[in-house]
């Protein structure tokens, strides 16, 4: 049986994240972590101890990610997608939409990784504005259309995912050796 479509709006709540004014101080010895662009851009799961780390000094309580969250990012010639898995304390720029699953019969990690497929991808292009840096309407990614298979299924292509992310991360070690190699043998050879 073929799985129903449905937008994102009927399983997910979209919000903004925080619009910081002004540029972000590092402070090592910070209260808390800033999700940003340059984090989502290459990987599908947020790593927080990479994150920059700040002091907050507003009035009102930052307004933190929750586990299983999803940052898609707003701006860009790339609006790919990863999940927050951490109990961190986490506040995500304005740049960026964070997505809040709100019915079972969908994954959190299973509608990042929707969201990452090229189709999806190519529906957000062209809801996309701007001529300098392309942005992303609020609307466009809530009537985003989500295929909902059985949990089963999403539990299963999720774990195809990984396996595959494995896959990438062990060729990526194996070219790095091997050009190792090459410049150790380059290397004897120019001094032998």
């Amino acid at each position: 049986m073929p799985s129903q479509q449905q937008p994102l709006s009927a399983l997910a709540e979209v919000r903004t994240g925080y619009s910081f004014r002004g540029a972000l101080p590092e402070n090592l010895e910070g209260s808390l972590r800033v999700l940003q662009i340059k984090d989502v851009r290459h990987q599908t799961v947020i790593e927080p101890g990479a994150l920059t780390k700040i002091n907050w000094d507003a009035r009102t309580k930052p307004p933190l990610l929750s586990v299983e969250d999803i940052a898609v990012i707003a701006r860009g010639e790339s609006n790919r997608a990863a999940i927050f898995l951490s109990k961190e304390q986490v506040v995500a720029t304005s740049q960026l939409f964070i997505i809040k699953v709100r019915m079972k019969s969908i994954l959190p990690e299973y509608l990042c990784w929707v969201i990452n497929l090229p189709q999806s991808q190519r529906f957000l292009a062209g809801g996309s504005s701007g001529t300098n840096i392309q942005a992303v309407s609020k609307a466009a990614l809530l009537d985003m259309p989500i295929p909902v298979p059985s949990l089963d299924v999403q539990h299963k292509l999720i774990a195809l995912q990984k396996v595959w992310d494995e896959e990438d991360q062990l060729i990526a070690r194996l070219q790095k050796n091997r050009e190792q190699m090459l410049k150790g043998i380059y290397q004897q050879l120019i001094e032998g």
